[in-house]
C-alpha cells in the first residue's frame, strides 16, 4: 500500500508537470526561442504526459493488488477464528448484523485502505511537493501555498471526519436495526401473515427506511458545506497567486514564464486533494466497518472441551457440567458411559437437553469438567440440509463413502426408498419431519466417530417405526458409545440419566 501511494503521488505530481510544463512551452513559443529551447519543452509535455498515464496505471495494479490480497487473508483471518467461537458468539451479535460485518463490514474496512487513506499519503507527498515547486518559481507563492496546505491537508480532514462520524455511527445503527426487522420478517412471514401482524412490522420496516433516509439527508448536508469550504479555499488560492503573478509582472527580472507557472500552479497542486475528500465524506462508515471487524479480531478464543487422542477404549466423563447459552439454568450433570455402553439422557420440556448435546460437541461454553476420549459426532435437533441431492448430503459425514455404505444405513433407517440421486431442495422442504430428523442422524451414523450422540433420533415417528430403528441402532453400534438425548423410547439402554432446571 505505501508503494501504490508513492505511485498516486507520483501520478499527481505528473500531471502538475504536464500542466506548467505546457504553460511554459506556450510562454516560450510566443517569444521565438531558439528551436532547441523548444524541442526541450516539448519533450518535457511528453515525458510529464506518459510519466503520469504509467504512474496511474502501475498505482491502480499495485494498489488493488494489495487491497484484494489483505481482503482475502482478513477473511481467512476471521473465519479462523470465529471457527473456534461457540456459537452462542454469532448469537449475540444477531444474525443480520452479523452477516453485515461479515459481508460489508470487511470489504468496507480495506475499501478504508484504497479509497482515504492511500489518497491521503497521495496528496499530502504531491501538494508539498508543488509547495516546493513554489518556493523556486517565487518564494511569495508561500503566502497562499502553506495557508492553504495546512487547511486542507490537516484542518478540513479533521472538521469533515468529525462531522461525517457522528452521523456514521446514526446510520449504522439505524441499519442494524432494520437489518434485523428485515430478518425477523423473512423468518416470520408465514406466521406474521396467519395472525394478522404483518402490516406492524412493514410499518416498522419502513419507518427505519424513512430514519435511514434522514440520517442519509443530514450527512449530505454536511458534505455539502466541507465541499463548499474546500472549493473557497482552492479559490482563494488561486487568486492569491493571480494577484502576486500580476503584481510580478512588472519586475524586469522576473521572467514571463514564472509567471504563467505561478498562475498554473494552484490550478494543478489541489488536484490531489478533489480526488481524496469525496472519499473522506465517506470515512465515517469505512471507519466504523473497521472498528467492527477489530471487535471480531479481538475476541478471545474459547478453551474447548479436553479430547484424548485416539484410543483402544473410548469413554466420555461430565463432572458437575452445565451448559448455558448465556445465563445458566441446568442443575449440574455428571455421568460416564464407556465403550460398548449406551446411556439416555431424558428432561422435560426446557430443561437443556439440546443445550447439552451442543456443549458435548464443544458447540457451546461449559462449566464443570467434560473429559473425552475418542473422537465424538452427534445429530442435532436441527441440522442443516443442503439444496442438493441425497448422497451428497450423507457425504458430509465422509467424501470417500461408497454407495453401498450409504444404502445400508439408509436401510437401517428405513430411508431407502428415497433414491441417492434424488434432489433434497431447499432446507430438505420435500422431506417429511421424521425423514429430515433420520437424515441427521444417518450422518452421524456414517461416521467413524466412536462416541455418538443422537439428539431426538426417532422423533416425528410412529410408535413401530421409532421402535424398529432403535434396536437397529443399538444392535449395529453397540462397539461404539451412545449418547442418546429423548424424551420418550429408547428403554433397552444400559442407563438414564435426567435433567432438571434450576
Amino acid at each position: 500500500m505505501f508503494l501504490a501511494s508513492i505511485l498516486g503521488a507520483a501520478a499527481f505530481i505528473g500531471g502538475s508537470g504536464l500542466t506548467i510544463s505546457s504553460g511554459w512551452l506556450i510562454t516560450m513559443a510566443a517569444s521565438h526561442p531558439p528551436i532547441l529551447t523548444l524541442t526541450v519543452s516539448i519533450v518535457m509535455v511528453r515525458f510529464f504526459g506518459i510519466f503520469r498515464s504509467v504512474a496511474r496505471y502501475l498505482e491502480r495494479v499495485v494498489s488493488h493488488d494489495a487491497v484484494f490480497n489483505r481482503l482475502t487473508a482478513l477473511r481467512v483471518q476471521l473465519f479462523e477464528k470465529l471457527s473456534h467461537r461457540h456459537i452462542s458468539f454469532a448469537r449475540d451479535l444477531n444474525s443480520g448484523s452479523f452477516v453485515k460485518i461479515i459481508v460489508d463490514d470487511v470489504e468496507r474496512a480495506q475499501e478504508y485502505q484504497l479509497r482515504v487513506v492511500l489518497p491521503a499519503i497521495a496528496a499530502f507527498i504531491s501538494v508539498l511537493t508543488s509547495a516546493l515547486l513554489g518556493i523556486w518559481i517565487s518564494p511569495e507563492s508561500l503566502l497562499f501555498t502553506v495557508p492553504s496546505s495546512i487547511l486542507l491537508l490537516i484542518v478540513l480532514p479533521f472538521v469533515i471526519k468529525s462531522a461525517c462520524a457522528k452521523s456514521a455511527r446514526r446510520v449504522e445503527s439505524v441499519e442494524g436495526d432494520y437489518s434485523r426487522q428485515i430478518t425477523s420478517l423473512t423468518d416470520g412471514l408465514v406466521e406474521a401473515t396467519m395472525y394478522g401482524y404483518l402490516e406492524n412490522q412493514v410499518r416498522q420496516a419502513r419507518s427505519y427506511e424513512e430514519e435511514i433516509l434522514k440520517t442519509e439527508r443530514s450527512l449530505l448536508k454536511s458534505s455539502w458545506y466541507t465541499q463548499v469550504a474546500t472549493t473557497l479555499i482552492i479559490g482563494s488560492s488561486i487568486f492569491a497567486s493571480t494577484l502576486i503573478a500580476y503584481r510580478l509582472t512588472d519586475s524586469q527580472i522576473f521572467p514571463a514564464v514564472k509567471v504563467t507557472m505561478l498562475i498554473f500552479l494552484p490550478l494543478v497542486m489541489f488536484e490531489s486533494i478533489t480526488s481524496w475528500f469525496p472519499n473522506l465524506h465517506t470515512s465515517g462508515k469505512l471507519l466504523l466497518a473497521q472498528s467492527h471487524v477489530e471487535e471480531i479480531q479481538n475476541q478471545p478464543v474459547d478453551t474447548p472441551v479436553e479430547v484424548s487422542g485416539p484410543s483402544q477404549s473410548p469413554y466420555l466423563t461430565l463432572q458437575d457440567v452445565r451448559v448455558s447459552w448465556d445465563k445458566q439454568f441446568m442443575n449440574p450433570i455428571s455421568f460416564e458411559v464407556r465403550e460398548g455402553e449406551s446411556i439416555v439422557i431424558r428432561g422435560r420440556s426446557g430443561s437443556g437437553k439440546s443445550t447439552l448435546a451442543l456443549g458435548l460437541l464443544n458447540l457451546l461454553p461449559h462449566e464443570g469438567v467434560i473429559d473425552i476420549s475418542g473422537s465424538i459426532a452427534g445429530s442435532l435437533q436441527n441440522g442443516h440440509i443442503f439444496n442438493t441431492s441425497l448422497r451428497e448430503n450423507l457425504k458430509v459425514a465422509g467424501s470417500e463413502l461408497s454407495d453401498s455404505e450409504l444404502m445400508r444405513v439408509l436401510k437401517l433407517l428405513e430411508l431407502d426408498s428415497i433414491g441417492l440421486e434424488t434432489l433434497i431442495g431447499e432446507f430438505g422442504r420435500p422431506l417429511s419431519g421424521g425423514e429430515a430428523k433420520r437424515l441427521g442422524v444417518a450422518r452421524a451414523l456414517l461416521s467413524d466417530a466412536q462416541i455418538l450422540i443422537l439428539d431426538e433420533p426417532t422423533e416425528h415417528l410412529d410408535k413401530a417405526l421409532a421402535q424398529r430403528i432403535e434396536d437397529r441402532i443399538l444392535q449395529e453400534f453397540s462397539s461404539r458409545v451412545l449418547i442418546i438425548i429423548t424424551h420418550s423410547g429408547w428403554s433397552h439402554t444400559n442407563r438414564t440419566v435426567t435433567l432438571t432446571r434450576q
